[in-house]
């Protein structure tokens, strides 16, 4: 299979829909690919690439217990109740009712965090360069807090997708870790 025929979680329209607001100027060509960067580094890992497969409806879901599965929920949101106690991760898990914000949601904020990250800027035989109305200037790192807060969101919001997928899956479902660099401190 090419990457032509590869099918995606969402659209550059529905992009613009499910994260913050964004101008309507932006490129498709450029948010896909940052749709389809994002997926290969953050949902398929995740989530497998059988489970991602079947998201995008190519396959089935595989991934039932006990028939409360239901695939609407993971891919687009909704409520669903934990019913059993869990042990995710180490960490035990009560009963209730839970919300999953959804794959598609999720997959737009990793998309708009990189995007914001990026902020525009192409590379260029001069590096890293931005471009104003009329002259470039290299990129300025001061979006860090911006795209450190839109990858929280959309870390948050695929560890939702990943608890729901583990209460209903027999198949391993890979935790959500933090995809920058994390600081552990030594001592006291």
């Amino acid at each position: 299979m090419n990457n032509e025929e590869l099918k995606h979680l969402i659209t550059p329209t529905e992009f613009a829909e499910l994260a913050r607001p964004v101008s309507i100027h932006l490129d498709d060509n450029e948010v896909q690919a940052f749709i389809d960067e994002c997926e290969q580094l953050f949902i398929i890992p995740a989530i497998g690439y059988g489970n991602y497969k079947a998201a995008v409806g190519d396959t089935t879901w595989d991934t039932t217990l006990d028939g409360t599965f239901n695939p609407d929920t993971l891919v687009s949101g909704g409520e669903w109740e934990l019913v059993r106690p869990c042990v995710c991760d180490g960490a035990r898990v009560l009963p209730g009712l839970r919300y999953c914000a959804g794959l598609k949601r999720a997959l737009a904020y990793f998309v708009y965090a990189k995007m914001a990250r990026a902020d525009g800027a192409i590379y260029s035989r001069a590096g890293f360069m931005q471009h104003d109305d009329q002259y470039a200037h290299h990129v300025d790192d001061s979006k860090l807090k911006q795209y450190n807060d839109a990858m929280s969101v959309a870390e948050t919001y695929l560890g939702g997708c990943l608890l729901y997928l583990k209460y209903n899956s027999t198949n391993p479902v890979q935790p959500v870790h933090g995809s920058r660099a994390r600081i552990h401190a030594i001592g006291d």
